[in-house]
């Protein structure tokens, strides 16, 4: 499965907020302490990278004479670990070289 980028420009879509550091905003999730329990996650600084493996389930699905769509989604089940770093083709073909 690919992972794609979900950036979004505030000038796009939004109205920039006036507390926003920059002019791109992701889409977010939030998540209550029973859900952090349930997934065993500490919670970490803001900024950190983990990936997300979920489960989902459509739940609302929009579109508009205009062409304009949307969905929302239930999240069943999921996991979250750190973000690996990518491999450099290098450390592929060569595993054993030390950097």
């Amino acid at each position: 499965m690919k992972l794609v980028s979900l950036k979004q420009n505030y000038n796009d879509d939004a109205p920039k907020p006036s507390d926003a550091i920059s002019d791109d905003y992701y889409p977010g999730l939030f998540l209550g302490e029973k859900q952090l329990e349930a997934l065993g996650i500490d919670v970490q600084r803001v900024g950190v990278e983990m990936t997300m493996t979920a489960s989902v389930r459509v739940s609302n699905v929009s579109e508009s004479k205009g062409g304009a769509r949307s969905m929302s989604f239930e999240i069943i089940e999921a996991a979250f670990s750190p973000k690996e770093p990518e491999k450099d083709a290098a450390s592929v073909l060569f595993p054993n070289e030390k950097k």
